[in-house]
């Protein structure tokens, strides 16, 4: 189309369409600068540029929503594929610090810390996490009062989605919490299940970012998603319970020779638990690992009371038929389904990092990991206990006693492990594996 022996189609067709229906003025330049004939031309003219106009402005709606639908699309698709994978867990710690990448990762975060709630002491305590590397989370679990924190109280029993910036003066409690953490802004969710807050959900970002209705909309649903995989990881685990509350009324038949055994074989589970988690055991490992510890004394239940409970210095020979107690116990479990890596440890918590122990004289990494752990817990215990042949010693000097025999008769990690977890009484927050957090960048 030429007009005036100028080419219509070399005028910028946005800059035509905007000045002729819209700015009156330029119009009008446009009109003596590309002249048109008559009233009726310039009418007609005015018809195609319209229709040019809404033609383009159609394409670009549907264009718009094409793209929109993408987004959503793609958005839901990163959330079923998250959800999907926490279905392979069978940890609910592993679970969350999956959750945790999962987030930052779909919200272009900086990093994600899940906390257990305790409704009953108004109190949050750091469960799981991830940060982006290099960035870094605290390693050590940390719990805080919801009283200094009255948004997050919001956030978990209201259940609603509230977001922090620094700066502005909204939260500002939170607000200095995101300064000491190395933030400029966070996403809190509330994790439910059953109509009932059980953790909260922190998406940190290092820019200033007030986080949209959208970004909130589809955090929520991604979180109440997972927490129904979680709740059946849960019910899992609570069912596992069930499952050491049997395995523990088997070691509780030792209570009619032996008191101590009793109380002592619960303590040395779960301190062997907290022990392996420390050294980056999960899941099932630490499920084994408490069994074993558990169950590490059951084969006593073949040893004498006369010599169980004899307040005097064994005889060489009776010493003979306590070391029988690791086979026997061994022995005692190698028949039920589904326990032979506790038979391991069962069978091998009393040898030695040197080789000197028994019943093998297994030596360094032969020793299973789980007995290891199992045989310095075990000797803690032991030290720190009132015994009928002697009185109990004091934590630290026990813990003096494992270093002096770290690298001989206990495998130092596990020491280091035991002497942190007992002087700062304190449990380490559960972060994805390495391999899983590179695979996902």
């Amino acid at each position: 189309m030429v007009v005036a022996g100028k080419s219509l189609v070399r005028i910028p067709l946005a800059r035509l369409c905007r000045a002729w229906l819209r700015r009156p003025a330029q119009r009008l330049e446009l009109q003596r600068s590309y002249p048109i004939g008559g009233r009726h031309e310039r009418c007609g003219a005015s018809m195609v540029v319209a229709g040019v106009y809404w033609a383009t402005r159609g394409a670009s709606v549907v264009g718009f929503r094409r793209r929109r639908f993408r987004r959503l699309g793609s958005e839901m698709a990163g959330v079923m594929e998250a959800t999907r994978a926490l279905a392979d867990v069978d940890d609910v710690a592993d679970g969350l610090a999956l959750l945790a990448r999962q987030l930052t990762h779909l919200f272009n975060g900086a990093a994600c810390m899940i906390s257990q709630y305790d409704a009953d002491q108004a109190l949050t305590t750091d469960w799981a996490g991830y940060a982006r590397p290099p960035g870094r989370l605290n390693r050590i679990a940390e719990s805080y009062v919801l009283d200094a924190y009255p948004a997050t109280r919001t956030v978990l029993v209201e259940q609603r989605a509230i977001t922090v910036v620094a700066g502005s003066g909204e939260y500002p409690e939170e607000e200095l919490l995101l300064d000491e953490l190395g933030f400029r802004s966070s996403l809190m969710l509330p994790l439910t299940h059953g109509g009932e807050s059980f953790g909260l959900v922190e998406l940190f970002d290092r820019r200033r970012r007030a986080f949209s209705e959208r970004d909130q909309h589809f955090a929520r649903l991604f979180v109440d998603q997972a927490a129904i995989v979680l709740a059946a990881v849960r019910s899992a685990e609570q069912l596992e319970r069930q499952d050491l509350a049997t395995v523990a009324a088997l070691a509780n038949a030792l209570a009619a020779k032996d008191a101590y055994t009793r109380h002592h074989a619960h303590e040395i589970g779960e301190l062997a638990a907290e022990v392996g988690e420390h050294l980056g055991m999960r899941g099932a490992e630490l499920r084994i690992l408490r069994m074993g510890g558990m169950l590490h004394d059951v084969g006593k239940i073949g040893v004498p009371e006369a010599i169980l409970n004899k307040p005097g210095q064994l005889t060489d020979d009776e010493f003979e038929i306590i070391k029988r107690h690791t086979t026997v116990g061994a022995n005692i479990l190698r028949d039920v389904p589904g326990l032979a890596p506790v038979v391991e440890i069962v069978g091998s918590s009393h040898e030695r990092w040197d080789g000197a122990g028994y019943p093998r004289g297994l030596t360094g990494e032969e020793i299973p990991i789980g007995a290891r752990i199992v045989a310095v817990c075990d000797a803690f215990h032991a030290m720190s206990e009132d015994r009928v042949y002697r009185k109990a010693m004091s934590g630290e000097l026990a813990l003096e006693e494992l270093k002096r025999c770290s690298g001989t008769q206990f495998w130092p990690p596990a020491v280091t492990a035991l002497t942190t977890i007992i002087r700062d009484g304190t449990r380490a927050v559960r972060y994805p594996k390495p391999q899983e957090d590179s695979a996902t960048r």
